[in-house]
């Protein structure tokens, strides 16, 4: 069995269910399609066939710019597809393609009339430089290299994490334990006026001691003996509430004596030696004896 030729591929290609009026082989195929495409091209590229380049334009079927030209026909489109598909060598296309207007048509003319027709198709056209594609510049970085440090701005202040509660707690305590410092003294000194005046009432001389005098003493200093007398009228003995600092009266001299803040008490002396009656807070206040 011998092997099919070009001519027979490239036919069963174009025509592989080939109809009544289609053409019967290769040869019938160039007479009635491929000549009649080649000569209207001629004509479209030169014009006029006054010159023997349109006379043997020396069309070559493998040449990309002669593909060009004859690609704009129906059925040279649907030839060069077909070289294409099967794969055809440039030889193999060179020993087809011997028709009208081809490249062998061409030389022929050359070697019998000793003569170089010379092709135009590529005038005017230059060849561009080629561009340059995009590109990149990398830097690839070492161990060797050091990073640029970043200097943070320095805070400033340190920001303690619930900060004005733990204030307001020390605050808070603070207060508490210096009205239970007051409370706890005031309601001794309040028992000790308390028991001075009874034993006064009674008649007995009960001298004044130290902690009176020194009492008095700072109640005449802070200038605060009308409020004392006022205090005295109203019949307000509450002499935890009324009294400058219990530390002052009982550790004025110590080293250690916390101060608190001031607060007035009457004086017991003054109110009887000016006939005022400090009673019992229990009993309830005294008569004016105005």
């Amino acid at each position: 069995m011998h092997k099919p030729s070009v001519s027979q591929l490239v036919y069963s290609a174009l025509y592989p269910k080939p109809r009544p009026n289609d053409p019967m082989n290769f040869g019938s195929h160039i007479t009635r399609n491929l000549v009649p495409e080649v000569r209207a091209e001629t004509s479209r590229f030169y014009g006029t066939l006054d010159c023997i380049e349109a006379q043997y334009p020396g069309l070559d079927y493998s040449f990309p710019p002669h593909r060009m030209r004859l690609g704009r026909f129906y059925h040279h489109s649907k030839l060069f597809r077909a070289f294409d598909d099967l794969g055809l060598t440039e030889d193999e296309i060179a020993s087809l393609c011997r028709w009208e207007g081809t490249r062998s048509a061409k030389e022929r003319y050359e070697r019998e009339e000793r003569v170089r027709v010379r092709d135009t198709t590529a005038d005017g056209i230059f060849i561009s430089s080629p561009t340059i594609p995009p590109s990149i510049l990398v830097h690839r970085w070492s161990e060797e290299e050091s990073l640029p440090t970043l200097q943070s701005a320095p805070l400033a202040h340190n920001v303690e994490p619930h900060g004005s509660d733990s204030v307001q707690s020390d605050t808070t305590a603070e207060e508490s334990s210096e009205d239970e410092l007051e409370e706890s003294v005031g309601f001794a000194l309040n028992q000790h006026l308390l028991e001075a005046t009874a034993a006064r009432e009674r008649g007995a001389d009960v001298p004044l001691d130290d902690v009176w005098e020194q009492w008095l003493k700072d109640a005449i200093e802070r200038g605060s003996y009308e409020d004392i007398l006022h205090t005295i009228r109203e019949g307000s003995v509450d002499f935890s509430r009324a009294f400058t600092s219990p530390t002052s009266i009982y550790g004025n001299n110590s080293a250690g004596a916390r101060q608190v803040g001031p607060r007035l008490m009457p004086a017991p002396n003054t109110a009887l030696a000016s006939g005022f009656d400090v009673s019992d807070p229990s009993v309830g206040p005294s008569p004016n004896p105005r």
